[in-house]
This record gives structure tokens, sequence and C-alpha cells, in this order.
């Protein structure tokens, strides 16, 4: 065997252990190092420190496809008020709406709240949270977004980049008609304390004592089970009871 011919071998095997990762897994987080796999896309969060392959959808991909990539297109359990809030998500993340949807804005839930209420054309009622909570589990075990429950704050996931400019097209539309959100407030995270210096011994007063970082409050959502996923198609049904 050539060397070329080898190397050619090589790269199906890699190629086919990622494929065999992502369709056991679903989206994967990778090494940013990590070398392009043919038909996965790379999605690469804000900060550049974490990075996922997901599955490219081939155009027009039946339900039987899409399962074996492990992208199932709807939930099994309750899949109207999963869309519902993915395309509330949707509105609170992707605040520039004439540039890609990935990576979007950080959301609240104050916000989802907010929209949620508004789309009903109700004031909000006790049990809207555990609707809205979880179908966030939903969408956030599924990766269409990233939810800090300790927080309380929303991310776009990693698997919105396989919309294509017609699922966008139809997405800003929709976004035209849910109630505008309000501003986020986001949860500041604390400030490690530098590293332990040496005092300076010329200077008076000079103290060995490390500075004491302030306490922080987080916000704690209600804790409620993780349900099954939803497909890209889900978003088309918000309007179904």
């Amino acid at each position: 065997m050539s060397p070329q011919q080898s190397e050619a071998v090589e790269r199906r095997l890699y190629n086919a252990l990622w494929w065999a990762k992502v369709q056991s897994a679903g989206p994967i987080e990778i090494d940013p190092d990590t070398p392009a796999v043919a038909g996965l896309t790379r999605a690469v969060a804000p900060d550049g420190d974490k990075v996922w392959l997901v599955p490219t959808m081939p155009s027009g991909a039946g339900h039987g496809v899409l399962e074996e990539l492990g992208a199932p297109p709807v939930a099994v359990e309750q899949p109207n008020e999963t869309a519902r809030l993915l395309a509330i998500c949707v509105t609170c993340c992707w605040t520039d709406r004439s540039a890609p949807a990935w990576p979007g804005a950080t959301g609240t839930l104050a916000q989802i709240r907010s929209v949620y209420a508004g789309m009903r054309g109700r004031r909000e009622q006790p049990s809207d949270l555990t609707l809205i909570i979880g179908s966030l589990r939903r969408l956030h075990a599924t990766q269409w977004i990233r939810w800090d429950e300790k927080v309380a704050e929303v991310r776009l996931g990693p698997r919105v980049v396989t919309w294509t400019p017609t699922d966008l097209s139809t997405l800003r539309d929709l976004c035209r008609h849910l109630p505008d959100p309000p501003p986020a407030t986001l949860t500041t995270r604390p400030t490690p304390p530098p590293a332990d210096a040496l005092p300076d011994p010329t200077e008076p007063n000079s103290s060995t004592e490390p500075p004491t970082a302030e306490p922080s409050a987080v916000l704690s959502a209600t804790e409620l089970g993780v349900q099954p996923g939803l497909g890209v198609e889900g978003v088309s049904e918000v309007d179904d009871e």
C-alpha cells in the first residue's frame, strides 16, 4: 500500500470513529485543536474555549435519518410546549438577526417568563414555571440550548449551526410576531482572588493575609425531570395547543 493510500484509509477510519461517537451521543464537545471531520460542523463557543461537533443534516432528511444521526426531530413528550420555549429562547438570545443565530447572546429566565406570559396573552400562572423549566431542560439535554440552571441563564446550543437560510428566515418572521423580551439582567460571576503575593517588607503595615473574596448569591431554578429533546421542525408548531 502506498503512503497516499495508507493516509486515505487512516482518514476514513478517523471520520468513521467520530461519526460513531456523534451517532451514539449526539453533538459532542471536543478540544479546539481536534482536526476537522468530514460531514460534521464545528460550532465554536463565543470564548473560543469550547468546540462542538454537530452532524450536518442532509437536505430533506426524514425521521429515520435524523434518528440515526442522533438528532431526533420531535420530542416524545410535550413537543408543542417545548417548541414554544425554543422559539422564545431564539427571541431572547438571537438579538442581532442580521447575523447568524450562533452563538447569539445570553438570555435570562426572567426574559423567558415575560415573553411566555405575553405570548399566552395573560398574567403568569403558578404552573407556568414548571412547564418552562421542564422544556428548558429538554432543550438543554438535546443541545438546542445551553441552560445554566444555577444562574437561570440561557444561550442557544450548538445544534442551531445546522439551521439553513430558509430556517433562519422563518425564525426571523416568527420572532417579529412574539413579544419583545425585557432587557437582560445577567448574574455577575465572582472574580477569583489574585494569587497571594509576598508583602513588601519596606512598606509599613504590610499584611501577609490574603485578600478575602466577597460572597456572591446565585439563583437556583425549580428542580424538575429531564425529558427527550426537540428537532428543528418543532419550531413551526408554536401556535398548536
